[in-house]
């Protein structure tokens, strides 16, 4: 399933150089394939293998948004993540590609927390 953290201020978006830089020293075994998206909303793109899940994540190129292919524990742990890379008064929204659900990635939250607003729904 792809899950989704995104927020809606168009002039605060993660930079590809912060984007990038965070996941080589947050996600060493992560393997950037692109550096920059060869598609209109793909910016960069990545992929990560955790025991037996797999990710595929990428940014959108406003950086507002990064797009996680992934069992919900994983996407769960990257969405977390990202909110370490947004500024904290901005509104970080988790939710899954078809919006079933949504609900913000608070500061201090774990990962549990995160999933439960997938399971609340």
């Amino acid at each position: 399933m792809t899950y989704l953290a995104v927020f809606e201020d168009k002039s605060r978006g993660v930079r590809r150089a912060d984007l990038i830089a965070a996941l080589e020293r947050d996600w060493p075994t992560a393997v950037i394939l692109e550096r920059q998206g060869s598609q209109k909303s793909r910016d960069v793109v990545w992929s990560y293998t955790n025991d037996s899940q797999e990710l595929e994540g990428y940014s959108h190129v406003d950086g507002t948004c990064i797009y996680l292919d992934s069992p919900l524990a994983l996407a769960a742990r990257f969405a977390l993540w990202y909110r370490g890379l947004v500024p904290a008064e901005i509104d970080l929204v988790f939710c899954d590609d078809g919006y079933s659900f949504d609900g913000s990635i608070e500061a201090g939250m774990s990962v549990d927390d995160v999933i439960a607003i997938a399971a609340d729904s």
